[in-house]
């Protein structure tokens, strides 16, 4: 097995990984005989392995060694995600009824579905929302089955429905009490992106499957490998940048990544006999996600034991992006490990990484953006089928008009919003923090 990338990791981070590692079998982690647990359960609490860290080490009979308030704040916080997960749960259980007896075909995307079919238990992978993926001709009946389960628009710091519709990849809807948050996708990444992901073909793979008991439809193999990697790499934008560094396994800390790589990894070790591997290539290289996806998996092999054949990852090579957004991602990594190690950071990096209130969209995105301008020729190959000059400026041109339209909707909608949280006597701020625990 690939040894696990170390520059001086503390006993802490080596058990917190361990644990990652080797949680079916919590016999084989060795557990050193002095550990700051106060710091275990935090950076547990960050990367959001309460569950599996309590169940380890209740499992070790380990539980009681650890100091009052540590183990009474790993115990409160896996009963909340247990009882999230149930509220999470019962919502989801009546959204799938209703879009069963309407035939319409849903795909439940992270959450809930990663934790009860990769580790068999609901708040073993807690997650703040709940992500459905469908057609986009059924996005309006979606919303109207959330309307009648009592989930709307409650949050009113969420700008009209046109915007997102055409700036974003998804609906948001919540509860009154704001405990229960849908997103209803149609995609799985911005418009404005390098991505080509054929989502209607995904649609068309995906087979017959349950989920708490209703019909869903189960993404083929090769394509939820994708989208838990696009995922993945949407929060931990600076992957590409820093795949194979000594302290990437610090870095994922850091960032609070942990569960996100331990969910593909998991996911490879049940399933690595029956995965298309070619066909997980082929995706990956009509969809620009080459890159990403080869990324995630060669961190996930080499930190979590993932077996993934070599011969996959040669097919998957990791160029990276190019020197400047290189250097940027860069630093935003040396971010995450300052503000993880205690030490003073940035203002200006801290606002650059916030997902945005309004807009749901962090500003560091910005940089692909920029990109999508003048991309490579790849881009052009697979978006329009040829890759010439005239192509390259028509593009451009469009994407010009597409950036004219997002800045006039942003100017309008942002004006909407500003008057109607006014009216509601609450903050109008563009810039508030929206973190529902995706």
């Amino acid at each position: 097995m690939t040894e696990l990338p170390r520059q001086d990791l503390t006993a802490e981070e080596t058990f917190l990984w361990a644990c990652a590692r080797s949680w079916r079998r919590p016999e084989d982690v060795v557990v050193p005989p002095s550990l700051d647990w106060a710091r275990v359960v935090a950076v547990a609490q960050d990367n959001r392995m309460q569950t599996l860290l309590a169940r380890l080490l209740a499992e070790r009979g380990l539980l009681e060694c650890l100091p009052h308030d540590s183990r009474a704040a790993l115990l409160a916080d896996a009963d909340r995600m247990r009882a999230s997960a149930a509220t999470l749960g019962d919502a989801l259980r009546r959204y799938l009824q209703l879009a069963a007896a309407r035939d319409i075909p849903t795909v439940v995307l992270k959450g809930l579905s990663v934790s009860l079919n990769v580790y068999g238990e609901a708040a073993m992978r807690p997650g703040g929302d709940i992500d459905i993926l469908v057609r986009p001709g059924d996005v309006a009946a979606s919303l109207e089955i959330l309307e009648e389960i009592g989930i709307g628009r409650f949050w009113p710091n969420l700008m009209d429905d046109a915007y997102y519709a055409r700036h974003h990849l998804h609906q948001q809807r919540c509860s009154s009490d704001l405990r229960v948050w849908f997103e209803i996708h149609w995609a799985l990444d911005h418009p404005l992106s390098l991505l080509t992901v054929d989502y209607a073909a995904m649609m068309d793979n995906s087979t017959p499957g349950q989920l708490l008991g209703e019909p869903v439809r189960d993404l083929a193999l090769p394509d939820l490998i994708l989208s838990l990697a696009i995922h993945l790499v949407k929060h931990a934008v600076y992957l590409p940048s820093v795949n194979g560094r000594p302290d990437l396994a610090r870095i994922i800390l850091a960032d609070g990544m942990l569960m996100y790589f331990l969910d593909v990894a998991e996911l490879v070790k049940q399933h690595a006999p029956d995965i298309d591997w070619l066909r997980l290539i082929a995706t990956c290289e009509a969809s620009g996600a080459a890159d990403l996806t080869g990324a995630v998996l060669r961190a996930c092999r080499a930190i979590l034991d993932a077996p993934v054949p070599d011969w996959v990852l040669t097919n998957l090579p990791v160029r990276g992006p190019g020197a400047i957004t290189r250097r940027v991602l860069a630093r935003v990594a040396e971010y995450e490990t300052t503000t993880y190690l205690g030490q003073k950071s940035s203002r200006l990096w801290e606002f650059l990484l916030v997902t945005n209130g309004a807009f749901i969209l962090r500003p560091i995105r910005a940089l692909d953006l920029a990109g999508y301008v003048f991309p490579g020729r790849d881009f052009l190959r697979r978006r329009y089928g040829r890759n010439s000059l005239n192509t390259a400026a028509a593009h451009a041109a469009r994407a010009g008009g597409q950036y004219a339209r997002l800045g006039i909707d942003t100017v309008y909608y942002a004006w909407e919003r500003y008057r109607r949280l006014k009216a509601l006597n609450q903050s109008a701020s563009l810039f508030n923090r929206l973190d529902t625990g995706a």
